[in-house]
């Protein structure tokens, strides 16, 4: 309600702020809205055979805030964290999925193969170990070195992959190490430290003036990710197949080709 009223005098210039009536009609209509992708070139309808891909599925799923938190549980029902964050295809772990015929299209073995690889994805995104070290927003403020993790530990919203409360963090994007020359470098220095930090981009910072907020952004929301490439911030990354070559590079994954081919074909479908 507050970003309604605040978007309608800031950007739109209105002269008078919002009614109350205004704002709360606005929220509905928001709140509505349920943006997923709901067919897949290789996997075809991601809703056959029990799969729950697409935006009906959304709109039953629950949110609140704090829900599933990595750090403190759940903050309603107080229960622990819990990794599997995306069950959206377990149906399609079956041998032989998308081998039927579906009502609106022939099934095949290309069909099948490309659902099981979305279910191996969906696995790996919820399981995959990451060793998570050097994010300011989680090693700094836990004050861990290193914190095991997986992909969900930044994307632990149940079916949506978003952070259940703000989370902004920098994982080293805007490092001047990764700097292109297309991008401009910004010298920063702390006047009570004299620490000097070199980024490309001071990221929330801006918005709080905080030292340790250089370089933090917040991570978005998976759904509808296909739509929305080229992807982080600054668009380092073309595809999402190089999205995940980044942070295989900079955590360590280990990901293997096939694991990648599979991760990319999961994140596709969101």
């Amino acid at each position: 309600a507050d970003q309604s009223n605040s978007a309608t005098l800031g950007h739109a210039q209105a002269a008078q702020p919002l009614t109350q009536a205004q704002r709360e009609a606005i929220v509905s209509f928001e709140t509505s809205i349920f943006t997923t992708q709901i067919f897949d070139n290789d996997a075809r309808r991601l809703t056959a055979h029990g799969a729950k891909g697409g935006p009906k599925k959304a709109s039953t799923l629950p949110f609140y805030f704090g829900i599933n938190d990595v750090v403190d549980g759940d903050y309603r029902t107080h229960a622990p964290f819990d990794p599997t964050v995306f069950t959206l295809y377990n149906a399609w772990n079956r041998a032989h999925v998308g081998l039927e015929a579906d009502e609106d299209e022939r099934g095949g073995r290309g069909v099948a193969i490309a659902r099981q690889a979305v279910a191996r994805g969906e696995a790996l995104f919820n399981s995959k170990p990451i060793t998570i070290t050097g994010v300011k927003g989680i090693n700094d403020d836990l004050h861990v070195p290193v914190f095991n993790g997986t992909c969900t530990t930044c994307h632990d919203t149940p079916g949506a992959g978003n952070h259940s409360i703000p989370a902004p963090l920098d994982i080293g994007l805007t490092d001047a190490t990764r700097r292109t020359p297309d991008m401009p470098l910004y010298t920063l220095r702390n006047i009570q430290t004299g620490e000097v930090i070199q980024t490309t981009d001071p990221g929330r910072a801006l918005v709080t003036g905080k030292w340790k907020d250089v370089g933090r952004f917040k991570g978005p929301i998976l759904r509808a990710l296909a739509t929305r490439a080229p992807y982080f911030h600054n668009g380092f990354a073309k595809d999402i197949g190089a999205a995940v070559d980044l942070y295989n590079e900079r955590f360590g994954v280990g990901f293997t080709a096939s694991e990648k081919a599979d991760l990319v074909a999961f994140l596709k479908t969101l």
